[in-house]
Parts: C-alpha cells; structure tokens; sequence
C-alpha cells in the first residue's frame, strides 16, 4: 500500500503595498462597506434619538451646547494673607471694597 502524505497548504503572501495604495485601498473598502450598511446604519440613529436623552447644555460648552452662564461671587470675604501678597493696585482695590462695605474683612 502506498502511504498518503498531506502536505500543509502554503499562505499566499500579501503583497507590500505602499502608503498611498493601502490608504486608497482603505478609502474604497469603508466607503463599499458604508454603502452597503447605509440603512442600517440611519435606522440605528433613529432609534438611538428616540431612545436616548439629548445633552443639557452645560456651562462653558461651545456650539449647540452652549448657554448664557454667569458664574456668582462666592468669595465675600478678604483675609491678611489677601492684602499682603498681592499687587498694591490690587490691594487698593480690595481696602477700597472693604471701607465701602462690598466685602468683608477677616484676620
């Protein structure tokens, strides 16, 4: 009897594309791909919209998400280290507010 032997199929190697060509090769194959999904792919955002809440506009964002916003005064009160370490027209400043009674002063 003759002994059967199975060879292993060989890979076809890849051809080394430049950069250029795997980046058109690229380009063609997703826009085939999107194509071919094209209303599947609608049908999946029609659903997410109506499933799923919109953004609030948030402080500080840009574009749609963007709101008038106005950040209040949390600090009302002024303290040594304040007047001593900052610039004099600053410091003139803060005395100025704290005589008027627009702030307060604490030690």
């Amino acid at each position: 009897m003759a002994k059967i032997t199975l060879t292993k199929t060989r890979r076809r190697r890849k051809e080394s594309l430049s950069p250029e060509d795997a980046k058109r090769r690229r380009q063609d194959y997703q826009r085939q791909y999107y194509l071919a999904h094209r209303e599947k792919a609608k049908e999946y955002q029609r659903q997410y919209n109506l499933l799923h809440k919109k953004k609030q506009r948030l402080p500080g964002a840009k574009g749609r998400n963007a709101m008038e916003f106005k950040r209040d005064i949390m600090r009302m009160t002024y303290n040594t280290h304040d007047l001593m370490h900052s610039p004099a027209e600053k410091t003139l400043k803060m005395l100025q507010k704290i005589i008027a009674g627009e702030k307060m002063f604490t030690m």
